[in-house]
């Protein structure tokens, strides 16, 4: 068995809280969302597996390499990326809330 590391890739994501409108994450994900925020029942479509998946406040949404949105949990999204800035450069990940 091999061992292999994860390529440095730039993604872009918005962390879905409370203070986030609807109308923002709508945008972002390109309409491909579904929010119930009486039921807090929220779910993003992710296309490369043809599916609807829920994520909750707090949950980072991730517009991978190929378009596709799918959720990630703060602790893993925080052990996982780092924040850019203009020019490629990381970020301390307090500057983008992890």
């Amino acid at each position: 068995m091999g061992r292999y590391r994860k390529k440095p890739v730039e993604i872009q994501a918005v962390q879905w809280t409370e203070n986030m409108s609807m109308a923002d994450l709508a945008k972002f994900t390109n309409g491909l969302v579904q929010l119930n925020d009486v039921e807090r029942e929220f779910r993003v479509y992710d296309r490369l597996h043809d599916t609807w998946v829920s994520f909750e406040y707090g949950d980072w949404i991730i517009r991978g390499l190929q378009g596709e949105f799918y959720p990630c949990r703060p602790d893993v999204f925080a052990a996982t990326y780092d924040a850019v800035g203009v020019r490629g450069e990381a970020l301390d990940a307090e500057e983008y809330g992890a």
